[in-house]
């Protein structure tokens, strides 16, 4: 019988995840409701209310980003106008 070397057909390559800057955030609330994943939470910060997304439930979607209207969610690897531009080509 002979032995056949599969291929490695991935790199390890880290996963895309919103991240929120709670010196930016205003604490509106509008990016809870839109995660479908329940990855973002309340935190306390500084004494005040922010918004705080929890990386293992993230799947990098970008709605978040899209939504937030102080810009402060980012999604490591692509700019808050390339998610605007690919949601807009999504929906016309």
């Amino acid at each position: 019988m002979a032995v056949t070397e599969i291929p490695k057909l991935t790199d390890n390559i880290e996963a895309l995840v919103s991240e929120i800057n709670p010196d930016k955030c205003s604490g509106c609330g509008v990016c809870l409701p839109l995660c479908s994943y329940s990855a973002i939470t309340w935190i306390e910060y500084k004494g005040k209310k922010r918004a705080h997304i929890d990386p293992a439930l993230c799947t990098g979607c970008g709605v978040c980003v899209a939504a937030c209207p102080s810009r402060a969610i980012i999604l490591e690897g692509f700019t808050t106008e390339e998610i605007e531009s690919q949601i807009e080509n999504l929906t016309f």
